[in-house]
């Protein structure tokens, strides 16, 4: 059927493009399936190029550390692993024992990616054995990148597996690139679990929303082509940029959740506006797009802004992890105002095909005058300060606790305990110190000439220091092995040592030039824990200073595991004011731009920050200081992860804008109309709360399925994503804005008419459904004031 109402040149572009779509519906679906062949064919090379959490911070004393071990020292070693032999039946001091650790030794030694093996009966420390005598670690040192190791770690798992087979020792390998590896592999087996646990509910959700299977099940559909499409164009960038395994997770979240709700509200007007033509599909899906389309297309350009403020934070973690989602939110809205209206397009009036008995109600325009939401709303603007203040008070104790927010970093290692890697990790942990797994690595530096005696009696002083610190267990250092040789920590000791050392005994300890050289220091306690970072602080503050220090030009860099730790804490604290001002303030001009207001800018970046705080706040009560843990099946880490927060909150205020600019541009329609700010409150609540309802639904279910996940980063960001959407939707939207917007009445619509003169007219002010998009009103086009209904006359005398 031709619509009567074709785009012509005086519709929006957005209408124009619309009905294009519409009308060569099968043009863009083609095109479409080919773009999704090519993801397809990219997606594996993404999945295979994924690497465990990575703390690096650019310029940090960790990272400079990194640096000097990799361009001074000439050693192929660029990571220093454990293999941790087990027996419940053998004790380590018998022959059957020495045997079968010799033998997987000798069949490690061969494999790819492995440098050195250090057997511990040749080595006679002590420090190797348990003191049980069940248990042995054996020292190896792993070639290669980081993308290297973590490919070798599951062919070195299976080979100590073959090895110990039905044999009376097992063998397992841990480390840093071992967890990681069993971590990448344990997350991949959770987000399959949390697809399966969150779409089918999610379904539910959306035939309770629409009332038909078509409508229901082209939101999910078209949010599953956005995830694997957006995977396939990370697998593209995989080449360039390495990413983290946590992004897989967050884009699945992401993807799902946001291609959900962006076409769940242009579904939504798309039936509205079929209702309202009598059928008119091109008309339709022109209007759709002009409203619906045009709020999506504003709400997805917030989650950009938001996200991209990362950029700014020194850490590959943070730039990756922003660049995935960026990707993901601009494949999102390439769906959405391209593949969508073609399928609307499609399908026409056929989208309210298949009705679930007893739900055909959901079909057509909405009644405000009967809705539940008319009624809740009309509740709300006639006792907005109680009821407001009472929401305002009950969101302000959820952010309480974020005054008492710590940083951390969970090396992961109970989510992996099945895996071998969380099993060695485990047995070191409990018969070892728990430090030698990950012990903290420190490179000292002099930049002019080799060591001479001064430098070489600074970096004993220094090992002693370190030494007699009641957290160190062990301390590895040059000073230690020149004084072992039998002679002194000087400068003729190491000339003479190094000329000796034709089995490059000393080529881990010292550079060539010997002008750097490393260390190694095992903490009593693991990696991750507040007595690690403690000391990674004390020996960076205290005692590098007072020994290395001494000497001009010689410096120490403090790095590992927990070193890093201390340094992406630091950096997030430093980057976070930054990203703040930059989310908050390019946030405020687009919404300036969206809404012709300067109040509503600054009242939704308000209210995004209280769902927000209130999402940390809970986060910090349930997984930082365990209260209700067990409710969650989490057990508490006394911190959040180092990472976490600053990506928690750039992805929850984009999220949270998206419901503000759906609900927001509603209203503003109705104001255009009327210019009656109550009955535009209330027309916009009532037309977006059932949909923004079960948006949320949807989200708040996928994001709480990977609560189930063993991972703990994914556990939490679940979790605060779950509760900001929940609160968001419920406390924020339908209580406190309409609220607060019943308040300030016509302010809300403030703007004065030389700032509205010299923007650039990208509002959203659309007509009703069945109504031509309108162009703004006459009366702000002329910079005059909006005229005053009665009922607002009525409230200002009041």
């Amino acid at each position: 059927m031709k619509s009567e109402g074709a785009p012509g040149a005086d519709r929006p572009v957005l209408y124009r493009w619309g009905a294009w779509c519409a009308r060569h519906g099968w043009r863009v679906v083609a095109a479409w399936v080919v773009v999704l062949v090519g993801a397809g064919l990219l997606l594996p090379k993404f999945t295979d190029s994924l690497t465990g959490s990575s703390l690096k911070v650019e310029g940090s004393d960790s990272a400079r550390m990194e640096a000097l071990l990799t361009d001074e020292f000439d050693t192929p070693v660029t990571e220093d692993a454990l293999v941790v032999f087990d027996s419940v039946t053998l004790r380590s001091d018998s022959d059957a024992y020495r045997q079968a650790v010799t033998g997987i030794l000798a069949v490690l030694q061969k494999q790819d990616g492995v440098v050195e093996v250090e057997n511990p009966y040749t080595a006679q420390d002590p420090a190797l054995y348990s003191s049980d005598r069940r248990t042995v670690v054996a020292p190896v040192g792993l070639g290669g990148g980081e993308r290297d190791r973590q490919d070798a770690v599951p062919l070195l798992q299976d080979t100590l597996h073959e090895a110990t087979t039905d044999g009376p020792v097992q063998a397992y390998l841990t480390g840093s690139s071992a967890l990681n590896a069993a971590v990448v592999e344990q997350q991949d087996k959770d987000i399959a679990q949390a697809e399966s646990i969150g779409l089918p509910i999610a379904l539910v959700v959306l035939l309770l929303a629409f009332g038909t299977l078509v409508a229901a099940g082209l939101p999910l559909v078209l949010g599953m082509v956005a995830v694997l499409t957006t995977f396939g164009a990370l697998g593209a960038l995989s080449g360039l940029v390495g990413f983290d395994v946590f992004v897989q997770a967050v884009v699945t979240m992401l993807g799902l959740a946001l291609g959900i709700d962006y076409c769940l509200f242009a579904v939504t007007r798309q039936r509205e506006e079929l209702a309202a033509r009598d059928g008119d599909v091109e008309a339709s899906a022109g209007a759709t797009m002009a409203t619906a389309g045009k709020a999506v297309l504003f709400s997805g350009c917030t989650v950009l802004i938001s996200v991209a403020g990362l950029m700014v934070v020194r850490a590959p973690v943070f730039r990756t992890m922003a660049l995935g989602v960026m990707i993901a939110v601009a494949v999102m809205l390439l769906i959405g105002l391209t593949l969508l209206p073609a399928v609307l397009g499609l399908l026409g009036t056929r989208i309210n095909r298949l009705a679930v008995p007893g739900l055909r109600r959901s079909l057509g325009r909405v009644d405000t005058r009967r809705s539940l939401w008319t009624r809740w709303t009309g509740v709300v603007m006639r006792r907005p300060v109680l009821i407001g203040g009472l929401t305002s008070v009950v969101l302000l104790l959820a952010v309480v606790p974020v005054s008492q927010l710590k940083l951390g970093f969970d090396v992961g290692a109970s989510a992996v305990s099945g895996a071998p890697a969380g099993k060695g990790y485990e047995l070191v942990d409990e018969k070892f110190v728990p430090g030698a797994a990950t012990p903290l690595q420190i490179v000292v530096h002099t930049p002019e000439g080799r060591f001479g005696d001064r430098e070489l009696a600074a970096l004993q002083r220094f090992s002693d220091r370190l030494r007699d610190h009641g957290e160190v267990s062990d301390v590895v250092s040059l000073s230690d092995a020149l004084r072992d040789q039998g002679g002194q920590a000087d400068a003729a000791t190491l000339k003479a040592a190094l000329t000796a050392d034709t089995e490059g005994a000393l080529e881990r300890l010292v550079s060539p030039d010997a002008r750097t050289t490393a260390m190694l220091v095992m903490s009593r306690s693991a990696a991750d824990s507040d007595e690690s970072v403690a000391l990674v602080d004390w020996i960076r503050e205290t005692a590098a200073p007072e020994t290395i220090g001494e000497v001009p030009g010689l410096s120490a860099y403090v790095g590992g595991l927990s070193g890093q730790t201390v340094d992406i804490a630091e950096e997030v604290e430093r980057a976070t004011p930054l990203v703040l001002l930059l989310v908050l303030g390019l946030s405020f001009v687009l919404l300036l731009l969206a809404f012709r207001s300067v109040v509503l800018p600054l009242t939704a970046i308000v209210m995004n920050l209280l769902s927000v705080g209130a999402a940390f706040g809970l986060l910090t009560l349930v997984f930082q200081e365990g209260t209700g843990a067990s409710l969650f099946d989490v057990t508490s880490t006394g911190f959040i992860q180092a990472y976490l927060p600053l990506l928690t909150f750039v992805i929850l205020f984009g999220l949270s804008m998206d419901y503000e600019v759906f609900l927001i541009s509603r209203m503003k329609e109705e104001w255009g109309r009327t210019h009656d700010n109550s009955r535009a409150v209330t027309e916009g609540v009532a037309h977006t709360a059932k949909v923004i309802t079960a948006a949320a639904a949807i989200m708040v279910v996928i994001f709480a399925a990977f609560m189930l996940t063993k991972v703990v980063e994914v556990k939490q960001m679940g979790f605060a994503l779950a509760v900001a959407v929940l609160v968001d939707a419920t406390l924020i939207r339908v209580v406190l804005v309409p609220a607060l917007m019943r308040l300030l009445g016509r302010f809300n619509w403030w703007m004065p008419a030389w700032l509205d003169r010299s923007l650039p007219r990208l509002e959203l002010t659309e007509g009703t459904p069945g109504d031509t998009p309108a162009a703004s009103s006459q009366e702000a086009a002329d910079g005059r004031e909006p005229p005053v209904s009665r009922s607002e006359e009525s409230a200002v005398r009041r």
